[in-house]
């Protein structure tokens, strides 16, 4: 399969930190707390990001089951990131501004043998675009 490139258009609201991404036909408003400024109107963009790692996990999990043989009964994911706000707001310059540290735990419920669940989530952790792409994909500004 070619390569292919997805798209994402952000655009400021107007009002304090609030912003629309328009993706595809897709609206989805990104926002902060109002402790940071925000009008709480949407997740901030740390918790999309995490959001995008679960989500991208619940697709190749769900995408995968038949192959692997694992039927799926139930599937939950959570997903967890440290982050220390004197990073971003440059309180303090030896802090890094970014994610300190993401873990997930995925909960199947499945009927299957757990060699085969053990064998998707193998499968899972090598694949996952989003996991990959935190691992340490070059941003650069165009």
């Amino acid at each position: 399969m070619a390569e292919i490139t997805l798209t994402s258009d952000v655009t400021w609201s107007g009002e304090g930190v609030r912003s629309t991404a328009n993706i595809r036909d897709k609206q989805v408003v990104i926002d902060e707390p109002q402790a940071l400024g925000g009008t709480d109107q949407g997740p901030n963009p740390v918790e999309l990001l995490l959001s995008c790692l679960g989500g991208c996990l619940n697709v190749v999990i769900t995408s995968f089951a038949e192959k692997f043989g694992v039927q799926i009964d139930h599937l939950h994911i959570h997903v967890e990131g440290d982050i220390d706000p004197d990073g971003f707001t440059g309180k303090n310059p030896q802090v890094r501004p970014g994610v300190l540290g993401i873990r997930y735990h995925i909960d199947i419920e499945s009927p299957s043998p757990s060699d085969k669940v053990q064998a998707l989530l193998q499968h899972v952790e090598k694949v996952c675009p989003i996991k990959d792409t935190l691992s340490g994909v070059p941003v650069r500004v165009v």
